[in-house]
């Protein structure tokens, strides 16, 4: 009886939820070790505001670093997408089994 129940307690919930949906296309952040931190380099300021090379140099590192921190997490929500694609294909493996 025991058993029936735990069965019916996992079993129910899939069986409620959403069929599978598209595949995920893109990057991905994950990795063996667990999912990483970016490795974007956040810049510094420099101190000479007045030279025009460093800022513009400055400005370059913002721009490659905001592009880097954006690759991340477009890579971040593909990730998670493939975790929801995983879920919903278990479901719908589940919901044909009974």
């Amino acid at each position: 009886m025991k058993t029936i129940l735990a069965t019916a307690a996992i079993v129910l919930p899939l069986l409620l939820s959403a069929d599978a949906g598209a595949y995920v296309f893109g990057g991905t952040n994950f990795s063996f070790s667990g999912y990483p931190d970016p490795f974007c380099t956040k810049p510094t300021k420099p101190f000479d505001l007045s030279d025009q090379f460093l800022v513009q140099q400055y400005n370059n590192d913002v721009d490659t670093y905001v592009r880097c921190v954006k690759e991340y997490l477009d890579n971040a929500d593909n990730d998670r997408k493939r975790i929801l694609e995983k879920e919903n294909d278990l479901i719908a493996r589940a919901k044909s089994d009974y």
